[in-house]
């Protein structure tokens, strides 16, 4: 009877251990200014969104998938202001991670901003995202101040345009390298 019990007890524990184990995977965990800086340098998708965006008021990992072609986690990010929630996630293709894509984004409600903020996150201020408390008077200076941002904006358009043309090269190896591979496996 001895035995049993403890053989009964190890069964009870070892279930418990793989129950806990998915558990913990999905629930989110939160990004600090390094888990960030490291979410925008693996995802592309991601970094252009923040660059054109600013960074969000929170980030986080969440558990995305057990199984290819997606990454284990997926990145979502907040702007309370905006009342958003966008997910970014990453799929493998031929052993490369080359697809970084935008998975989701939905409108928070005022309920779900208010929950968040406890867990808001300062990541710094981004020099993109800083804007001049009041517009200037003086209709000259307003000129000046448009001119200013449609110039910032054609650097942003000319940047996405670039980052484009990089996406489509990417794509151009990517395809290139799955093509050689066929070919190698019908060689056999």
């Amino acid at each position: 009877m001895g035995r049993g019990v403890v053989v009964a007890t190890w069964m009870v524990g070892m279930t418990l251990l793989a129950l806990a184990g998915p558990a913990a995977a999905a629930s989110p965990h939160d990004l600090d200014n390094d888990g960030l800086r490291e979410a925008l340098r693996t995802n592309h998708a991601l970094a252009s969104y923040v660059r054109r965006n600013g960074l969000p008021d929170l980030a986080e990992t969440r558990f995305l998938s057990d199984r290819p072609p997606w990454d284990r986690d997926e990145v979502a990010v907040y702007y309370f202001d905006a009342h958003k929630e966008i997910s970014f996630a990453r799929a493998v293709i031929l052993g490369d991670p080359s697809i970084h894509l935008e998975r989701l984004e939905r409108r928070l409600s005022d309920a779900e901003i208010e929950q968040l903020k406890p867990r808001a996150q300062h990541y710094g201020q981004c020099p993109k995202t800083q804007v001049a408390s009041a517009e200037p008077s003086d209709p000259t200076a307003r000129a000046e101040a448009a001119a200013s941002r449609a110039e910032a904006a054609a650097g942003r358009v000319e940047a996405a345009a670039d980052a484009a043309d990089r996406a489509a090269d990417h794509a151009e190896a990517v395809a290139a390298k799955a093509e050689s591979r066929f070919h190698k496996s019908l060689k056999k």
